[in-house]
């Protein structure tokens, strides 16, 4: 069976506004905070990551949704590498799901588990500064989890 890592930062569902702009500020520093530069053995991400407004029916399609999908995005380091985030509302929480963007969702690239990982992390230490209360987990999904509609 093929299992593949989510990685989700959760905030109150209040924050809503502010894990959005999190997720646009880490992915708008390719240098990220001292430490946190994206890196995934000899490659090192300097360039600008490119944001693109993902429609939530094609995010809904492409990854198990937990929740009430509100928001998504796909978050590309470069043409092979491409991160979704999906944002949405669960219960009392707000919660960003990163989820690797291949075209063979079977089979993620090693590269794309860190770029999420590194999108994750610097969105959590974002909110971290912002003095937001974060949760950050990771879970793993496969073809039992279906996908919302």
């Amino acid at each position: 069976m093929n299992r593949r890592q989510v990685h989700e930062v959760i905030v109150a569902a209040s924050a809503l506004a502010e894990l959005i702009l999190a997720v646009h500020t880490a992915a708008g520093r390719p240098e990220g905070e001292p430490g946190r530069r994206w890196r995934y053995g000899n490659v090192v991400g300097i360039g600008r990551p490119r944001l693109y407004d993902l429609a939530l029916a094609a995010a809904c399609t492409r990854h198990p949704v937990a929740g009430r999908a509100v928001a998504a995005v796909t978050i590309a380091a470069h043409r092979r590498v491409a991160v979704d985030v999906v944002f949405a509302l669960s219960g009392a929480d707000a919660v960003a799901q990163f989820h690797c963007a291949t075209a063979r969702p079977e089979t993620p690239s090693e590269h794309e588990a860190a770029w999420a990982d590194h999108l994750a992390g610097t969105t959590a230490a974002v909110l971290g500064t912002a003095r937001v209360r974060t949760e950050y987990l990771i879970r793993c999904a496969g073809p039992s989890d279906s996908p919302s509609a």
